[in-house]
């Protein structure tokens, strides 16, 4: 029957993919990086990103300082 995709099968399926197309590996790390800029990009909330990503602080906005469409209204909307 069907069953959740573990992340371990879903890391291992991403690996040959990226193998395949002759791309290096993607890590974990980077899947959850992208998936927080993808919600910000939709107009998801910082604070709802968060809560969905388990997120305990802001370090993930380290990873995004380079997307100003992103950042921009966050740091308008904070003193």
């Amino acid at each position: 029957g069907l069953r959740p995709l573990t992340k371990s099968a879903f890391m291992k399926r991403l690996s040959t993919a990226a193998s395949y197309l002759n791309h290096a590996d993607f890590k974990g790390h980077s899947i959850r990086i992208g998936a927080t800029l993808e919600y910000l990009l939709r107009g998801v909330s910082f604070e709802v990103v968060k809560s969905m990503g388990r997120w305990s602080s802001d370090a993930f906005a380290v990873y995004l300082r380079k997307h100003a469409v992103v950042m921009a209204p966050y740091m308008q909307d904070t003193p």
